[in-house]
């Protein structure tokens, strides 16, 4: 890969950093990747897989990137193509003035060739070339010379854990390696035998999951997994890339709201000393168009645990994407956000103070849509709109993410008529939620 290609994809990568605040300004976590990828998935219809980035991220890569993942890296930033990108991000212009510049590529070129050229021959000695060849030549090998066949079955209706038989035919397909992952998240995924025809693997959240076909590094077929949930459905998260801890079977509706005590921590063994967060999702089809429909939710943050930037956020699942809105402690705005649709606005980059509240204060945060058109508010007041093109489909869950724990007052979901798809109160007290 030619030097300056190297130049203008770190170039790519400082800015996709700054625009969404990366490591809050201090480098990059494994969580700023993993947001990415769902980023790209929902807003470029590229599915870049984990591994992917963190290669990019770390510069592990000897060869060009393939084209279709440097298009996506360009669109994030609102370029047309990666073309469009480099032409409207000259070498030059993100250099640091100097009489020596020049000097100072030379030297580093001559450098990288002097490298190179000493790991190759070591290469050689370790290997024979013919050997190293061929294994080359095989890792740049994907050919997919006919349809695709990749299909899915639950075995069981509803509720977790759930397993899915997949079905597939890779006869038409030729690569060195083959996988099916569950979802966007990498962690979930799995090495199947290109010469068989069926994998089964268990999930143990509900949501309205795309599951991957994937050869080599590329995503060959995709298929959405509705995984419907026996009513809210909790889980607390060290980090994406550790199971969930689950709490199946417990009591969590009490004095009309739902909320998660101390003591139910405790029983299940939460590391209160561990940055954490849940998720409270309800998946089902809610037969509610997403171009038109109204979301009003009352949320907090509890104060179980002492954070600098509490956050909470409330998204809605559909057929295609989702959308959300993320609260942040006054002082935080900056890690504010909000998608509608596929516009995406981050506090980064726009004036998102509205965003601002106290989050261990009950708060109304309403989402409407009517015909495309989005507005967003706040404890009765209207503080974004934004309209939107594209058609999401139908809506398939609703999931509400807390740093830490929070609590839900109230829940309602309406749809373009204004008639009312689901709504709940918490007034059941100990209800048992599975």
């Amino acid at each position: 890969m030619a030097f300056d290609e190297r130049e203008y994809i770190e170039v790519c990568k400082r800015q996709i950093e700054k625009k969404f605040a990366f490591g809050s300004g201090n480098g990059y976590t494994q969580r700023d990747l993993e947001s990415l990828a769902v980023y790209i998935e929902e807003n470029t219809a590229v599915n870049l897989s984990l591994s992917t980035l963190k290669r990019l991220w770390k510069g592990n890569f000897k060869e060009r990137p393939q084209v279709e993942t440097l298009n996506a890296l360009a669109k994030v930033l609102d370029y047309k193509d990666w073309q469009d990108f480099k032409m409207r991000n000259p070498l030059q212009a993100q250099e640091h003035p100097g009489r020596f510049t020049n000097r100072r590529r030379a030297v580093f070129i001559m450098a990288a060739l002097i490298v190179l050229i000493v790991t190759s021959l070591i290469t050689m000695n370790m290997m024979e070339i013919g050997t190293n060849s061929k294994n080359s030549a095989m890792s740049q090998s994907l050919q997919v010379k006919g349809p695709v066949h990749f299909s899915t079955q639950k075995t069981v209706t509803s509720g977790i854990p759930n397993t899915v038989i997949f079905n597939y035919d890779l006869s038409q397909v030729d690569a060195d390696s083959f996988f099916i992952q569950q979802t966007w998240n990498d962690f979930y995924k799995a090495a199947i035998d290109p010469e068989g025809h069926y994998y089964t693997s268990i999930y143990y959240e509900s949501g309205y999951h795309r599951a991957r076909l994937i050869a080599n590094d590329s995503v060959i077929a995709l298929q959405p997994v509705h995984i419907l949930s026996d009513g809210w459905e909790p889980h607390l998260y060290y980090s994406y890339k550790e199971e969930p801890v689950d709490f199946k079977d417990e009591a969590f509706i009490q004095d009309g709201y739902l909320l998660f005590t101390k003591a139910l921590l405790r029983k299940r063994n939460v590391d209160l000393s561990r940055d954490f967060f849940t998720r409270i999702s309800n998946s089902r089809k809610f037969n509610v168009s997403s171009g038109d429909f109204s979301l009003v939710s009352r949320m907090k943050v509890d104060s179980m645990t002492n954070r600098l930037c509490p956050w909470m956020q409330v998204m809605v699942v559909t057929e295609k994407h989702v959308f959300w809105v993320n609260l942040q402690n006054k002082g935080c705005e900056r890690n504010a956000s909000y998608k509608m649709g596929e516009i995406v606005r981050s506090g980064e980059n726009n004036n998102l103070s509205a965003l601002g509240v106290v989050p261990y204060e009950w708060q109304d945060v309403d989402i409407t849509v009517e015909s495309n058109l989005a507005k967003i508010s706040l404890n009765g007041e209207i503080v974004f709109r934004e309209t939107f093109k594209e058609d999401f489909g139908e809506i398939m869950g609703l999931v509400y993410l807390f740093e830490g724990t929070g609590s839900l007052d109230y829940v309602r979901l309406t749809d373009g008529d204004g008639q009312t798809a689901f709504e709940d109160d918490f007034s059941l007290e100990d209800q048992q939620l599975p």
